[in-house]
């Protein structure tokens, strides 16, 4: 039986595009880097290490232009994002009907829980898992050990929801089921492992729903 909703965040809880996509934009262009601005939708969700890595710079390059990023996203590319129809009311029935509920975000924590009390989320979750400002721990895998240590829960009565396949693989090296919101970012493609691929939000209640009542 499920009892923990295990959320991811960008692409899952908030369409963040914009704000993302102008903080990467913003640190290519200090350094004039040409780029295609569709290919940019590739760092809304994994580690922004790993996504700059992909486009050629090394790990020392990659940290500088992740803090040149983050000065902008932390001062406008923040709440340059919106909520997905439908997730404010699938979260408030999780936790209405009684399960308990968590954030596992490759995002940093503090940027994190920033966002869910700015759109009055916070109070819906016992524990909002992140990435650290020094990149010690950003890979979903780790972030998911993270949470799994900081608050007791068992994996078998858990399910990790997310739209990349780094949320996916995160969860099923934790032992965690995965449902795959396909309402983000992500691609069929990646879902391979996934028990369940929901096209909207209230998909995924409806479906932990008849889970547990099989």
């Amino acid at each position: 039986m499920i009892k923990n909703i295990i959320f991811d965040l960008d692409g899952t809880i908030t369409n963040s595009y914009e704000g993302i996509v102008k903080g990467v934009k913003y640190s290519l262009d200090k350094i004039n880097f040409k780029y295609e601005e569709q290919n940019l939708v590739s760092f809304i969700g994994p580690p922004l290490q790993d996504s700059y890595m992909n486009l050629g710079f090394s790990k020392e390059e990659s940290d500088d232009l992740i803090k040149d990023f983050r000065d902008y996203y932390l001062t406008k590319g923040i709440s340059e994002m919106s909520l997905y129809d439908g997730i404010v009311e699938t979260i408030e029935k999780f936790y209405n009907d009684g399960f308990k509920i968590f954030l596992a975000t490759s995002k940093v924590e503090s940027s994190a829980k920033r966002i869910l009390k700015d759109n009055d989320l916070i109070q819906y979750f016992s524990f909002v898992a992140g990435a650290t400002m020094d990149q010690s721990r950003v890979e979903k895998a780790d972030v998911i050990r993270y949470l799994i240590e900081n608050t007791g829960i068992i994996t078998d009565e858990s399910v990790m929801i997310g739209d990349r396949h780094h949320d996916i693989e995160g969860a099923y090296k934790n032992e965690i089921k995965a449902i795959a919101a396909e309402y983000g970012f992500g691609s069929r493609e990646e879902f391979g492992k996934a028990i369940f691929v929901a096209e909207t939000p209230m998909e995924i209640y409806d479906f932990v729903k008849k889970f547990n009542g099989r």
